[in-house]
């Protein structure tokens, strides 16, 4: 199919879109020769979500609905998709199961991702998003991958031939599933809820932005004690940019009589030392969801380089891939590709 014939939707189901940054993005996708029509719902503002949660929600509807639209794209990620699923619950009731399509988008998008998903069976493909500053400065074989997959191109590997690593040692034999997952942060809000994952024969991807070590760790503790991941083949971790680990300043030198309420209220710079000593991030997360393997009795490998950055490359979900005993991820077959044959 052209890219001429091919007509985009562009919606804002979380936060406020930045209008500049905005406008390179939808500049940069036309120059591809696609159709793009922008709902005028982007540029609404209600507290920090682009609208109210109805008008995302009748925006992401409306264009959903649209026959004449192949795919929607997320105008940026942040917060707020979780709020509009039971909305969409409603509005399918009333209205029917629009047409299947192609979202793209990521971070926040996840909930969207497994709401259009099972729901209504559409594809999903984690993406950069227009919205964002760093869509202008892709590299080439980021976008060129974007652009292969909403064309349908048959791609086995876009993120590469460097294979990952396993934390915890190589699987006995090759692990073939469908690939699920998304956001950390959003996977694990939705646990408990009716739009929650289902891992059970799935390889599950994680990726996350600006989370602390100890926050990180609760989320997975409460993957595992709530037994979300439950029947997974796997764990797929991507980028985690930006993770870090807070530790706390606390007295190096015990305050005396005369200027222990200065110390406790004012402690001087030289009177403070870390608590303990700083984690290496990168480690440390292996570290956390190797834990999690163990419990679950799965391999954990590492190094995708799909996420919030460094790295952007798109990733489709609810695709079938092989994960190797060598490491090397590839993706099977996506029915998104197969129908544009």
């Amino acid at each position: 199919m052209k890219n001429k014939h091919m007509k985009i939707g562009v919606v804002a189901p979380s936060f406020k879109v930045p209008l500049i940054e905005f406008q390179l993005g939808i500049e940069r996708i036309r120059e591809e020769g696609f159709s793009v029509q922008v709902h005028p719902q982007c540029k609404q503002s209600q507290w920090y979500f682009a609208g109210t949660d109805e008008e995302r929600a009748k925006a992401f509807f409306e264009y959903a609905m649209d026959p004449g639209l192949r795919a929607i794209w997320y105008a940026r990620g942040g917060y707020g998709a979780g709020r509009l699923l039971s909305h969409l619950d409603r509005l399918t009731k009333m209205h029917g199961l629009p047409p299947r399509k192609l979202l793209l988008g990521f971070s926040d998008a996840t909930a969207m991702h497994e709401y259009v998903k099972n729901r209504w069976g559409w594809h999903t493909l984690h993406s950069p998003m227009p919205g964002l500053r760093s869509f202008c400065a892709l590299k080439s074989s980021e976008w060129q991958a974007i652009l292969g997959f909403l064309r349908g191109e048959k791609i086995t590997n876009p993120w590469g031939p460097k294979p990952l690593k396993f934390q915890d040692g190589a699987p006995s034999r090759d692990v073939v599933g469908e690939l699920v997952g998304g956001n950390l942060t959003v996977v694990t809000s939705l646990v408990g809820t009716p739009y929650a994952v289902d891992a059970r024969g799935k390889i599950v991807f994680f990726e996350d932005v600006d989370e602390a070590l100890y926050r990180i760790d609760r989320m997975v503790q409460q993957l595992l004690d709530s037994k979300a991941l439950e029947g997974a083949k796997a764990i797929v971790l991507g980028n985690f940019l930006s993770c870090r680990d807070p530790v706390p300043l606390v007295l190096g030198v015990k305050p005396t009589a005369k200027n222990m309420m200065r110390m406790i209220r004012s402690p001087k710079k030289n009177e403070l030392v870390r608590l303990r000593k700083r984690l290496v991030a990168d480690k440390a997360i292996r570290e956390i969801f190797e834990r999690l393997g163990r419990e679950l009795k799965i391999p954990v490998a590492y190094g995708l380089p799909v996420g919030h950055g460094p790295e952007k490359t798109p990733l489709p979900l609810g695709a079938k891939y092989r994960l190797g005993r060598d490491g090397a991820l590839t993706l099977l077959q996506w029915e998104w590709t197969d129908a544009r044959k």
